[in-house]
């Protein structure tokens, strides 16, 4: 084996090395990629639960919550504020998850904030104030894409009992 032949091989080894290590590379991007998905579903649903924590284990805080959905004009100033930096943290959800989906195409999470957010929005006219009156802190048009959305998200709601199909 002359020198050529030694320099060849050498430069198929190198080419074979080469491939072998964009493809152990290409492999680790996809285990990152699907690790920051999984990240960021966990971080999503850790925010909501904290958010529903919130309301379920404050009995004064969920009253503010329910008369404030309704009518801001039921609250006294403290607890309007207090419900509007709720409302602002459920819409700060959205945005994150909206910004993921848009940047890096993140499908994986088990509901949609949007929906939530959108239902919250189309339902209650306090809900309704609050974000509109962020709008313009808002990206992507998200507010304008609340107003077209339909409210596909259900909320549990105890109703009085109606005399309807008493007999």
């Amino acid at each position: 084996m002359n020198i050529q032949d030694l320099g060849a091989l050498g430069e198929l080894i190198a080419a074979v090395a080469t491939v072998a290590t964009l493809l152990y590379l290409a492999i680790q991007i996809q285990q990152n990629n699907r690790n920051l998905q999984e990240s960021t579903s966990a971080s999503i649903h850790q925010g909501w639960a904290s958010i529903n924590s919130r309301l379920s284990s404050d009995e004064q805080f969920a009253d503010i919550f329910i008369r404030g959905r309704e009518d801001l004009e039921a609250l006294n100033p403290v607890e309007l504020e207090r419900f509007r930096a709720f409302v602002q943290d459920i819409l700060n959800m959205a945005v994150y998850a909206d910004g993921l989906k848009a940047s890096h195409n993140v499908d994986s999470l088990h509901f949609v904030p949007f929906e939530v957010v959108g239902s919250l929005y189309q339902s209650y006219p306090g809900v309704r104030a609050v974000i509109d009156s962020v709008e313009p802190a808002t990206p992507r048009n998200l507010v304008q894409r609340l107003r077209r959305a339909t409210p596909t998200y259900a909320f549990i709601e105890k109703n009085e009992p109606s005399d309807e199909g008493v007999v």
